[in-house]
């Protein structure tokens, strides 16, 4: 039982057959008080200022309070989170973004040990559950397979698929937090790979393939970087290769299987308590128009016109949020190429409860206008079943606000069922994502994505979109966030215990 109350937000929907598509789900993300500021700003300057609650703000946040430093969260939201936060709907807890934890994302898992829940987890799929069986339906009929069967299949496609190197990716990709050159591969051999889309490398393999293993990798790569083959860059599925230890027997383990118990609400709350008991000062509700720095002070104007300066400035704003705000001076031409490019993860993910027991099912569809489907343990009651579903960019295809009763065809493809309830959050109309976690088209790591990382004067932009390692991934996330901090810290000054005899002598502001 979670210690939180779980309060509604205006995000999130749920469609039912009597009811419609309705607008609000509770979680206990939410923040009452919406605003918490002690300080006037009539002259005043803060020390720095985090921009988004997500697990990249709010580490930065608390790790800045923690070092004594007066700090503003500014969040658009009226919840904590970001693109990662859970709903509770009768009992049951729904992952609407981010989800799966394991112990390879080590800072995620710091977190977790520090604030108690590193052994409140959970698996999404559940041993002999009902329907223990992969449904493969690739349009010339359904077919059932013992999950090995299914994992075999599968595991044989990616091996090929992935092997461009002869060694698994270990060539191409030997150190994935240094991806675009180290001391063992040049950026040039680098640069060569990342030139191929995933359907450019497919291509020269699929004569390796029987059918069904094509029409599993078909799909597993959009479900894996919510785009499509064409457009997903065959270098992020080599980094995704190596983040995993470069065999995909790990895959399940790493990025669909344990689960924070309560909810990923639970361990963002618990991050944001630590930094508001150690003196965080917040704002919710509080969408921002413009960054400017002028003489090294960052003034960051909200939609209310509210203005608010500090010595530094953390932005947490996803890449496809950015052509939103104002700055000023302008980003560099190659950020705002970027920006233009674009990330292509437009997926779908939605959850249903279902009659009965279907914890064991799992199954994939292509094409389909879903892509994969999890069984993900009883609801509240033990009387139905929660389950996941996964598409790619189903823009123009499938939208989930417009034609919600769309969902349950798609969903029943995979298995017949009862569909009591559908829960989920529309990322690609959310005005403060506008996309799931980013992935890239081919060529674009080797051009942008140092650009990306880089500082904008006294604006450290730090999101998971260009994380060093874990790109995409809450742990991701706490990287930048992380990382902005201890910049921040290293730049304004901060003492340490027993400091030496010569005054610490601050970087300029």
């Amino acid at each position: 039982m979670s210690s939180y109350y779980a309060n509604p937000s205006n995000e999130g929907y749920t469609y039912t057959k009597k009811d419609g598509l309705v607008g609000g789900l509770c979680t206990y993300g939410v923040i009452k008080p919406e605003r918490h500021i002690r300080q006037t700003d009539d002259g005043n300057v803060w020390e720095a200022i985090v921009i988004g609650a997500g697990y990249a703000g709010l580490v930065a946040a608390r790790d800045l309070v923690k070092a004594g430093k007066k700090t503003l969260l500014i969040e658009a939201r009226d919840r904590v989170g970001g693109r990662t936060w859970s709903a509770e709907v009768n009992g049951t807890t729904f992952e609407m973004g981010g989800t799966w934890v394991s112990h390879v994302h080590g800072r995620l898992f710091a977190e977790m040990q520090r604030y108690g829940l590193k052994d409140d987890v959970s698996m999404t799929r559940t041993e002999n559950g009902g329907c223990d069986y992969f449904t493969l339906d690739t349009g010339s009929g359904s077919r059932k397979f013992t999950h090995k069967e299914a994992g075999e299949m599968t595991a044989k496609a990616w091996g090929i698929f992935i092997n461009i190197d002869g060694n698994n990716g270990r060539d191409i990709c030997p150190l994935p937090h240094s991806t675009l050159g180290n001391s063992r591969v040049s950026f040039s051999q680098i640069q060569a790979v990342d030139q191929l889309s995933c359907r450019d490398r497919i291509d020269q393999i699929k004569d390796q393939l029987t059918a069904d293993e094509l029409a599993l990798l078909e799909s597993l790569v959009p479900h894996c970087g919510g785009g499509s083959v064409e457009n997903i860059g065959f270098l992020e599925m080599i980094r995704a290769q190596a983040l995993q230890n470069y065999d995909i027997a790990t895959f399940e383990e790493v990025w669909t299987l344990y689960k924070i118990r309560e909810g990923h609400s639970t361990l963002a709350r618990r991050i944001f308590d630590d930094a508001t008991r150690l003196g965080l000062q917040y704002s919710f509700k509080t969408p921002i128009k413009s960054i400017v720095e002028k003489d090294g002070i960052v003034s960051v104007a909200t939609t209310t016109d509210k203005i608010h300066r500090a010595k530094r400035v953390v932005n947490t704003i996803p890449i496809a949020v950015l052509p939103d705000i104002q700055f000023d001076p302008p980003l560099s031409p190659l950020r705002q190429e970027a920006i233009k490019v674009n990330q292509v993860d437009y997926l779908t993910k939605i959850h249903a409860e279902v009659e009965g027991d279907l914890r064991g099912l799992r199954g994939c569809t292509w094409p389909g206008d879903f892509l994969y489907i999890y069984g993900d343990g009883f609801c509240a009651g033990g009387k139905s079943t929660r389950i996941t579903s996964f598409a790619g960019d189903n823009r123009g295809v499938l939208d989930p606000l417009k034609e919600p009763e769309k969902l349950e065809i798609a969903l029943k493809r995979f298995h017949p069922m009862e569909i009591k309830k559908v829960v989920f959050h529309d990322w690609v109309s959310d005005p403060y994502a506008k996309a799931g976690a980013a992935w890239y088209p081919a060529g674009f790591l080797t051009k942008y994505l140092a650009e990306l990382q880089k500082r904008h004067g006294n604006v450290l932009m730090a999101n998971a979109d260009w994380a060093f390692g874990w790109k995409g991934f809450i742990e991701g996330a706490v990287e930048q966030g992380a990382l902005a901090a201890d910049t921040i810290l290293n730049e304004i000054g901060i003492l340490g215990a027993n400091p030496g005899p010569i005054p610490y002598n601050s970087s300029k502001l």
